[in-house]
């Protein structure tokens, strides 16, 4: 087999404003499937990170590496993209596993024009002997160029945040065929177990996100507001603010939640509402208070004033 630096060198000269393209394309895609899917919750469960091209040492290394194993006597340009098909990538860090499931069955037939399924891999069902853990989606993306449209192939890896810290506390990139290092017996051990142990993490997360929504779900806002209205007004402080709910804490100390359904039947606007855009961290505000088995909640009577832009 002819060294493949030639091709791999000629393909970064040829091909990078056309993978840029695409790395482009996908990352816009999957933000839009992303809005689309958590319209009414919080959109941080689903985070497209910045798309990147592959070392050009590290694909030298993998098409050597795969022409060996293909025996081939020579590698074009061409052949660079079709061996090596992870040359663009676009990672998603998902919040659980459930989010995992939810992108990765989205993004199996939820395909635009110009975007082309090829082949999913769930290393999730079946984690790599590594311990590896992951949605992969490989793509064909059309690109149109001054030549004419080309096709560029990039793959989506779908994980969760547990999945991807994996990656980093085993330094994975350094231990990976081509990394530099070769890992021992002891490394691949542990990071198996390290795996397993993350997976079960992973689990868990997802139990405390079903109890999350059940505490903070619709449903309870009609109980809150049954009783509520018998209860003194309190004045609370808010201590921090996200999409979903808001921290407060009233003159006793105690601190309870500001969900978003309170905010919502105040907000001017129908439809999802981010608490943070109503009830800025430091603001003050008269709440009336629930509490039951899941917790304390402040059901404001009035939004806070947001002052107006000049």
């Amino acid at each position: 087999m002819t060294d493949p630096t030639t091709a791999v060198r000629r393909a970064y000269e040829t091909r990078a404003d056309a993978w840029d393209s695409a790395m482009g394309m996908v990352e816009g895609w999957l933000d839009e499937r992303a809005d689309a899917l958590l319209a009414d919750a919080d959109r941080m469960r689903l985070v497209v990170m910045p798309g990147r091209i592959k070392e050009e040492a590290r694909t030298i290394d993998r098409l050597s590496r795969a022409a060996t194993e293909l025996d081939l006597a020579d590698v074009t340009v061409d052949q660079v993209e079709e061996l090596v098909r992870d040359v663009v990538g676009v990672k998603v860090l998902c919040k659980s596993t459930r989010d995992q499931v939810l992108l990765a069955d989205d993004v199996a037939t939820a395909l635009q024009a110009g975007i082309h399924l090829v082949e999913m891999r769930d290393y999730v069902a079946e984690p790599k002997p590594s311990g590896y853990r992951a949605v992969h989606a490989l793509l064909d993306v059309d690109v149109t160029t001054p030549a004419g449209t080309t096709v560029v192939a990039v793959e989506v890896q779908i994980k969760t945040r547990v999945q991807d810290a994996w990656g980093e506390l085993t330094h994975e990139d350094l231990y990976k065929p081509g990394g530099g290092l070769r890992p021992s017996d002891f490394h691949r051990s542990v990071g198996r177990t390290m795996a397993n142990l993350l997976a079960e993490v992973d689990r868990l997360a997802d139990d405390l996100a079903g109890e999350f929504d059940v505490a903070t779900d619709e449903p309870a806002s009609e109980r809150a507001h049954a009783v509520a209205g018998r209860i003194p007004i309190r004045s609370v402080v808010v201590r921090s603010t996200g999409p979903r709910y808001a921290l407060a804490v009233d003159d006793e100390g105690r601190q309870g939640l500001i969900p978003a359904f309170a905010v919502r039947a105040l907000a001017p606007t129908d439809g999802h509402v981010d608490v943070d855009a109503f009830v800025p961290e430091g603001s003050t505000l008269e709440a009336r208070v629930f509490e039951d088995e899941r917790g304390l909640y402040y059901l404001p009577v009035a939004l806070p004033e947001l002052p107006t832009e000049v």
